[in-house]
């Protein structure tokens, strides 16, 4: 808090602004001292002041987008419930408003990697050409060596690479607003 000197010297700095005030000797070099150590404080009490009013905001901020994003979850729940439902009668039906439109995406089927599983599986069988030098696994040659036989991702030699798991096709729900 600024004491009642800093704040005379604070409004006495636009008061002397006006009159083209010039520095000309020791005394005046310090009242102008006073003026600039007056306003750091200022500053400082503003910055303070702020930071208070911003962490507040930001609590504030938090608190809300965590209840919109309940709110936002629950209606999309309920559209895609219209969507899937209404899928049933036109398998090509897609929700078109004025306010926004929910479709579906294909998305591939494909292999779900485990890969620190994956990495000491090959690391303990001594199969290093699918492990890259930074230590992950290279999923692109391993996905073209090999495939999911009874569940179990096989190399095309036969050696079982514990971790990966055939992820089924299926779709996901786009929302443009």
């Amino acid at each position: 808090m600024l004491n009642s000197l800093l704040k005379e010297e604070l409004t006495t700095v636009n008061e002397r602004e006006h009159e083209g005030f010039q520095i000309d000797s020791l005394q005046s070099a310090d009242w102008a001292m006073r003026k600039l150590q007056a306003i750091e404080e200022h500053d400082t009490e503003v910055q303070n002041a702020a930071k208070v009013d911003m962490d507040k905001t930001i609590a504030w901020r938090d608190r809300k987008l965590t209840e919109n994003q309940a709110s936002r979850e629950y209606f999309e729940n309920l559209l895609k419930d219209y969507l899937y439902r209404e899928r049933q009668h036109d398998k090509k039906f897609k929700i078109d408003t004025p306010h926004g439109k929910v479709t579906t995406r294909k998305t591939p089927a494909g292999l779900k990697y485990e890969d620190a599983t994956v990495l000491k599986s090959l690391r303990d069988q001594g199969i290093t050409e699918f492990i890259r030098t930074k230590e992950e696994v290279n999923k692109k040659d391993l996905k073209k060596a090999g495939s999911i036989i009874n569940g179990k991702f096989v190399l095309d030699d036969g050696q079982i690479v514990d971790g990966v798991a055939e992820k089924p096709a299926g779709e996901s729900v786009k929302f443009d607003l």
